[in-house]
């Protein structure tokens, strides 16, 4: 199953990976949803085209995101069935979580949305460097 042998617990190393992706389809997601943010005036949308077109691709960027970075991660795992099995698993996770940006931007506004952001971006890195670690990959 696991090309290298340094790994200590897969399931550890596995529930890493899936956290950091779904962390980094976070970070894209809430980055759209500031820009979109941004794009609105207090009369409304100033171009509901623009502002469509950017919630949608960048959520869709961010789910794909979050696929790409649990399959590259995941590169010690031999099993192709079971690096597409997990980033899809990242990639529906990300779409439940991202839903957190509803409630955070409703309470918060566009400051909470931009302290998600940044503690996205922290947790990303941090999960993403003990992946690494964890994989056996320097």
């Amino acid at each position: 199953m696991i090309a290298s042998g340094q790994i200590r617990s897969p399931i550890e190393f596995v529930a890493v990976v899936v956290s950091c992706a779904t962390s980094a389809g976070l970070l894209v997601i809430t980055a759209t949803v500031v820009g979109v943010d941004a794009l609105r005036t207090d009369s409304g949308p100033a171009d509901l085209n623009l502002s469509f077109y950017l919630l949608v691709g960048g959520t869709l960027f961010g789910i794909l995101l979050a696929a790409y970075a649990a399959w590259h991660l995941l590169a010690p795992v031999d099993s192709t069935y079971r690096r597409g099995g997990l980033a899809i698993v990242s990639a529906f996770a990300t779409t439940a979580i991202m839903l957190i940006c509803i409630p955070i931007h409703q309470l918060l506004g566009r400051t909470g949305l931009l302290v998600l952001l940044c503690l996205s971006g922290v947790t990303t890195l941090a999960l993403a460097r003990l992946a690494r670690r964890l994989g056996g990959s320097p």
